[in-house]
This record gives C-alpha cells, structure tokens and sequence, in this order.
C-alpha cells in the first residue's frame, strides 16, 4: 500500500480534474466518457431513477435545466440547497461537491481504491467554505483530505514542469481567473523552495460571471427591445419565475458563445421554445461580437488587476520587480485577459501550464509529500517525555543532506535509526546522544522520505513527537500554505467607549503559515451559575483585526454551557482559550477554567452563512445611514479629504440599496453573494476612511481614563500597581501615534484593568458597591436567590471578609437586567 496521498483533485466551479504523483512525475486522468478531455464539467443532474454527473449532465441544461445544477462550488459553507423537481428533495453544495468527487474516482482506471486526496481550494475561501469542502470530500468517501490553496498548486505545477533547468531565485505573480473564483498571489522563490508572500481574492468572479453578463446585457435587453415582457430578468432569475428553466439554457449558449469568441470575432446564441407575455413564438439568432463581450467584461477584468496593484503597493514592489504573471484558469485562455493584464500591470504574462490543468497537476505533487494518516488509525500516542527537533534542508539540488537532531529529556540507555521509505537507506542502531548529525542520501529527481525511529535496549519503540523526514531533491516544494485571512475573537470595549462596541482581539495574522496554535487568557464578561442553561458565547470572525467586527465574516463561536460547569463563575474570572488552526483551516478549541479546574473540548461551534435578503437590505441600509452621518461629521469638522472618500463610497452604496430592491429570496444566481462580500468591503473601507476621528477621540478617552487611574493607584494602588501604570504611560508615546486605534484601545482597556483591579479589592467600594445594589432589590431576576445573596453580604461586611463579599457582589450583578449590569461594574473588566 502506497504511503502517500499521491493524488491531487481541483475541485472547480466549472470543471474538476484529477491527478496522480507516480514516481516523480504526475499523470492527469482522462475523462472516459471525453475523448481526449482530462476534465470533469462540474455539473450534477437528477432523474427519477438516477444520477448524471459531468459531461452527459451538461447535455440536459436545454431540455430539463431546473433538475440540472452547476457553479454550486460558489455556495458552499452557506445555507443554500437546490430544489430537485425531479426527485422531489433539496440537495446541498457539498452533496453535489460529492457526486463530483465520486465521478472523479471513476477516472483512475487502475482499480485502486482511493483513500486520501488534497482537495484544491481558492485561496480567498473562508473558514467556512474550507471546512464544507473538507466535508464534502469525507461524504464522496475519502477518510482523508487536505486543502491546497490554488495559486500554491499552480505554482507547484509551474516550478516542477521543466526539469532540465533551475528556477531563477524570485518573484512572480500567479493570476488564477476560473470559472467561478478569482485569486492573485504573490510568490516568492529562493533556494529551490516557494513561498506564498501575500494574496488577493474574489469569491464570485470567474467566468460564470461572464456568462451572467452576456445573458443580462445583450440577450435580456434584446428581448425585451424586441418582445413583450413585462419583468423578463426576475422572471428568469427568480425560481419560482415563469422563464426560470429558459434561464439555465441562455447561460449555457452564453457560455458556449463565450468559449467560441476566445477563437472567432463573433458568434451567435439561438433562443427557441420560448413564448413571449402576448404568447408570441420566439425563434431568433441573436449576434454577439467579440468587442461587444469585451466592453461588459471590461470592469470585472479591470477589477482583478486592481487587486494586484494592492499587493505591489503592500509589499513596495515595482512592475519591474516580478518576473512575469502567470496565467491559470480557463477564463485565462481568452485573448481579451491576457492583453488587458499585461497591459494595465506592465508585467509579462507566462502561459508555459495548461490553465485547465495545472491545479490538479500541482494538487498531485503536493500529494506526493503528504503522507497518509487517517484519523481512525491517528490514536493518541503514548509519547514519551523526549522532545526531538530535526533541523534538515528541505529542498535542495544536492544528493546527500545533513539532518540534524536535538533530543532533549531522558535518552539514557536509548537508541535511533534512520531509514527511508523506499528502503534504501538504513543509518543501523546507534547509540542516542543528546545532538546528532547525519548525511542522508537522496534519491535524485523525487520526494525523500527518512523516518527517525527511537528504541530501547530490548529494541522496543519509544513514542515521541518525531514526524516523517521529508527532502525534495530536484523538485520545487512550498514552504506551508498561508493564512488568507486574519482570525480574530471578539471582545468588548469599555462601556463609555465607542457606544458600548466590540473590538477584535487578533488570534492569528493573515500570511502566518499554517499550522498554528496560540493560549489566550481573558475574563469573562459575565458570571455564569453552576446547573443553569445559561451560556457564554465568544464569536470568532475572519478578517482585518484592526477592522470593525461587522466588516468582517463571522466563522462560528466558542461556548460555555453552566449545565457543565462543576461551580459557579463569577464575572471577571479569567479563562484560558486555546486555539489551533490546521493547515486545511480547521478550527479546534479548548477552555480552561481556573476557578472550577475544567477543562473543555470541541467548544467551537461552526458557523454557515445565511444570506436572508431582508436582512441584507436592513444593513445596507443601516450603512447608508451610518455613511450620512459620518461625512456631515467630517464636513463639520472641515475634514474635506475624508468627506469627499466617504461620498464615493456613499454613492456605492446608494448604488447597492437600488440593486437590494430587484433581489428575490429564490434568486438562483449569486447577486445576493456578490452583493454581501460588496457590502462587508465597503464596511472595510468606511473603516479605514474613519480611522483618524476614531484615534482623536480615543487620545481624549486614554487622557481622561488616565488621570482616573492614576487617582486611584495614588489613593489605594500598591508597589505593583504604581509599576504597572507606569509601564502603560511609559509606552504611550508609541501607542498614541500609531495608525490604528486598535493599541489606544488596548492601553485603556489596560487602565481600566488597573483602576478596576484596584477598586474592587478596595473595602470601602465593596461595601459601597454592595449598598449600591441592595438598594433596589425589585431589578433582580431571580429573588430568592439575590435574598440568600444579600443575606451572605451582610454576614460579610460583619466579619469584614471583603473576598467573599467580591464574590457576592459579581453574584448579584449577575442577577440584574443585561442594561443594568453595566451600569453597576466600574470600568470593562474582561470582554
């Protein structure tokens, strides 16, 4: 049985292949039922008794287009399914995804089964498309998958084609435009190894988009100049539309046109079997040029390469400092693409890969360093205490490589051996000493595979955290895959500050490589009772830390439940969060709670996204509002550069208000998708065009909360209270000009710790606190229990044991009214 994954899969919104790394070179499958095709059409269709998946499905979009389905790539992690008229059932992205996985398997004619694949994903996938993709490999039958990011696998395909001759150390730019997904990244190349530096995305632009655009502009404008419609577009788009099935056979002959200018100045789309609203016969040829196509997808191309520019400009780069753009993707093959990148971004493009293909290929020897590890035979271990870390050269044109190992621990009496996996290399037994140092020789041309076994005197195995040796030899690999996006958690700010908001707290920064794990400590915001069913709940979202939490994508939460809890929490109590993130973006957490000594797993709940349009528009509008009040603010305050920036984006979003009103909750096109990612982007910049107002009046809140603190660390604060103030004001001079708002907020949150910290150990504000409460005994929710409260307080302050009455007082906040437990804490301690 093969040790590694080997076989790599380009999961696409239009066309999917599969491929095999087989001793240092990958073979792309054929499709069996395509003559000469190595691609799969991404196309699920449904009849009573079966189903049609690929090539023979895409025959049906003329005669049966409702129970035919395709582009649902651009769905997935949503709430979205396709009703099937057909079998009378709603079938989600991830089970079509599925059925294309399946048929995919088909085309290994070797008879093996398969296991094991990496999955390829857009790179501006979120966490939540990543782990439906990830599902919808383990329902196909996979019991292992692993997500590559497609700019790496294109990259990967591009650096190992050519192996009579060495990539020139680097920079270049892969330019991925498919079917459904657009991503540019930024690639950087030293010492036979690739990194990914930086990247953009689009989630809903590709070539279907372009097939949209043929039927919107020319074909729908055509008809109704021509026939009598009274609302031709929503009753084509709409599922419950009169047109709805006419809808999906115009896509497809605009998609077919499409395809046909990339090689001819025109072509034509016949619409047929079609009746106007005065039941006039529609049996016409309608001509498209290829100038006419170009003019619509004109901003959408101009568009990718102003995604481009953001990444020269982040990363102070010059047209003349990158290589050239490689080009991947089918919608790359038109003429049109090619010229107008290379025109705009003065950079030259590469074709040298077959666009269709190169995925898949770079998917396959990517495959051929993974190794095997299903989660069924992936049992905790019973590791030993040893830590071993290797140091080695993990690409390189030599034919031997030093590997260097440093054991720490108990070795006494301990031995290791080092073999490689094809057999041919044994190191013997040899004594274990603290460092090591041995040269391994490398098959040439191929992936290397070492495995450092520890034994003991009787030749047993001794478990540690060694993992497998892996050394490229005349192939290119890349050096981890990279986080898109940066991760964050949501935390509260200080009451008085930006009207009771939220801020993020950065969990992991986008470009860190994956894997990653980090502890956090925060304090809960609230007291939570042993037995009851109430919950705490932390959101944790995806997106520009330094942004405001609703610009940015929600990707589930963590959850404590109080039916687990083995004591009460008190608010304040401080819980220890640990995060992880695997290399395909699984997330996994676990808490810790220090007061009860509990520990919790698989806390994390996942989110989907759910798109209602009421909900959509609400927000628009919301922002439209919020836009007015920002621009008459910054024309009060005679700020006319950011005036004239937010009025820009005012009219966008005006522009977004009118488009609200034509969507449709049945909408079987992405608009609704394309319209949400369009809101959160303009939310990104609004934030970014507010900043400034945003730090000035922080400056004022740290002034004011700074001399609060500093009153009360002068009255009641002790040597370490008198240390820590002055380490926050000794670092105020950084904080106070930065760019973002996100370290004042930080330095206030610290003061207001500080000043809390201090009251409340402060027996004359335990005791005032207390009064403060009990002086309106009709707020508390549950009576008996604030009775027994009160009780125990007074029992307290008699025997004057200030901790307990700490502890009694967070008890009877609890007790309050959400509005009124604000009002009776001092300060945000916690989040």
């Amino acid at each position: 049985m093969e040790k590694m994954i080997n076989f790599g899969i380009d999961l696409g919104t239009t066309n999917s292949t599969i491929a095999k790394f087989v001793k240092g070179e990958v073979e792309v499958f054929k499709n069996p039922l395509q003559t000469g095709s190595e691609t799969l059409p991404s196309v699920v269709y449904y009849k009573k008794d079966k189903v049609v998946v690929g090539t023979n499905a895409r025959t049906y979009f003329e005669r049966d287009g409702k129970n035919v389905f395709g582009t649902f790539k651009r769905k997935m992690g949503t709430t979205e399914s396709f009703k099937v008229k057909s079998i009378n059932q709603s079938k989600t992205p991830i089970e079509l995804s599925a059925e294309i996985l399946k048929e995919l398997k088909g085309f290994v004619h070797s008879g093996e089964i398969i296991e094991a694949a990496v999955i390829t994903i857009p790179a501006s996938f979120d966490v939540i498309q990543s782990n439906a993709t990830k599902e919808a490999g383990y329902l196909a039958g996979f019991k292992q998958v692993i997500l590559l990011q497609e700019p790496i696998a294109a990259s990967l395909a591009y650096a190992n084609k050519h192996k009579e001759k060495d990539l020139v150390d680097g920079q270049w730019l892969v330019y991925d435009l498919g079917g459904g997904t657009f991503d540019v990244a930024l690639i950087k190349i030293k010492d036979g190894e690739m990194k990914v530096l930086d990247h953009e995305g689009d989630n809903f632009l590709g070539g279907a988009d372009f097939d949209n655009l043929i039927v919107e502009k020319i074909v729908i404008p055509y008809l109704n100049k021509n026939y009598q419609f009274t609302d031709l577009e929503n009753e084509l788009k709409s599922a419950s539309g009169k047109y709805n099935n006419v809808y999906y056979r115009l896509v497809k002959l605009a998609e077919d046109a499409k395809i046909a200018l990339s090689n001819r100045t025109s072509s034509e789309i016949e619409v047929r079997d079609m009746k106007d609203d005065n039941d006039e016969e529609i049996d016409i040829s309608i001509d498209i040029t290829r100038s006419e196509f170009e003019s619509i997808i004109k901003d959408y191309i101009d568009n990718t390469t102003d995604m481009v520019k953001k990444i020269l400009v982040r990363n102070s780069l010059k047209p003349s400092d990158l290589q050239f753009t490689l080009m991947v993707g089918g919608s790359t093959y038109m003429p049109y693409v090619r010229k107008r990148v290379e025109e705009i971004l003065q950079i030259p493009i590469n074709c040298d890969i077959d666009p269709t293909t190169a995925i898949a290929i770079g998917a396959a020897y990517y495959a051929g360093t993974k190794e095997k590890n299903f989660e069924q035979d992936n049992k905790e271990k019973n590791v030993s205490g040893i830590k071993v870390r290797l140091a080695y050269q993990k690409t390189t044109k030599e034919e031997e490589e030093i590997l260097a190992g440093r054991f720490d621990g108990n070795i006494e009496g301990l031995f290791y051996q080092i073999t490689r996996e094809d057999m041919g290399y044994d190191s013997g037994r040899k004594t274990l000493i603290n460092r090591i140092s041995e040269d391994l020789p490398l098959v040439k041309d191929s992936y290397n595979f070492f495995r450092l076994t520890i034994l003991d005197g009787q030749n047993n195995v001794v478990e540690t955290d060694s993992e497998l040796i892996g050394i490229a030899q005349g192939k290119y690999n890349v050096a981890g895959q990279p986080l898109p996006h940066d991760i964050c958690i949501e935390r509260d700010t200080d009451p008085e500050m930006e009207n009771n908001s939220t801020k993020l707290e950065l969990l992991f920064q986008k470009n860190t490589i994956l894997p990653q794990k980090k502890t956090i400590t925060v304090a809960l915001n609230k007291s939570i009772l042993k037995g009851t069913t109430e919950k705490i709940f932390i959101n944790v979202l995806e997106g520009p830390y330094t942004a405001l939490p609703e610009a940015n994508q929600s990707v589930g939460c963590l959850v404590i439940d109080g039916s687990k809890v083995s004591r009460d929490i008190v608010r304040n109590a401080d819980i220890e969060i640990t995060i992880e993130m695997s290399e395909s973006r699984d997330l996994k957490a676990t808490v810790y709670i220090p007061m009860s000594d509990q520990q919790f797993t698989g806390v994390f709940n996942p989110s989907k996204r759910q798109l209602p349009i009421a909900k959509l528009q609400d927000e628009v509008g919301t922002l439209s509002g919020k836009l007015d009040s920002e621009i008459s603010d910054a024309v009060e305050r005679e700020d006319y550069e950011t005036a004239d920036i937010l009025t820009v984006l005012k009219k966008q979003v005006d522009t977004l208000v009118i488009n609200s009103n034509s969507l449709t909750d049945d909408d079987v096109t992405d608009k609704k998708f394309q319209f949400e990612d369009s809101k959160r982007k303009i939310a990104q910049e609004i934030d970014n065009a507010t900043k400034g107002k945003r730090i000035a009046l922080l400056k004022i809140k740290y002034n004011e909360d700074k001399e609060w603190c500093k009153e009360i660390v002068d009255e009641n604060g002790n040597d370490h209270d008198h240390k820590i103030f002055g380490e926050i004001v000794g670092r105020e001079l950084a904080f106070l000009n930065s760019v973002t708002p996100i370290k004042i907020m930080e330095a206030i949150e610290e003061l207001t710790d500080l000043g809390g910290n201090i009251l409340w150990r402060t027996p004359l504000f335990l005791e005032g606190r207390f009064n403060r409460l009990v002086d309106k005994p009709q707020l508390f929710n549950d009576q008996e229990q604030a009775k027994s409260l009160i009780e125990a307080g007074n029992l307290a302050i008699k025997n004057k044991n200030f901790d307990r009455l700490r502890e009694i007082n967070w008890g009877l906040i609890s007790l309050l009214p959400k509005s009124a437990q604000q009002d009776a804490s001092t300060g945000k301690i916690g989040f």
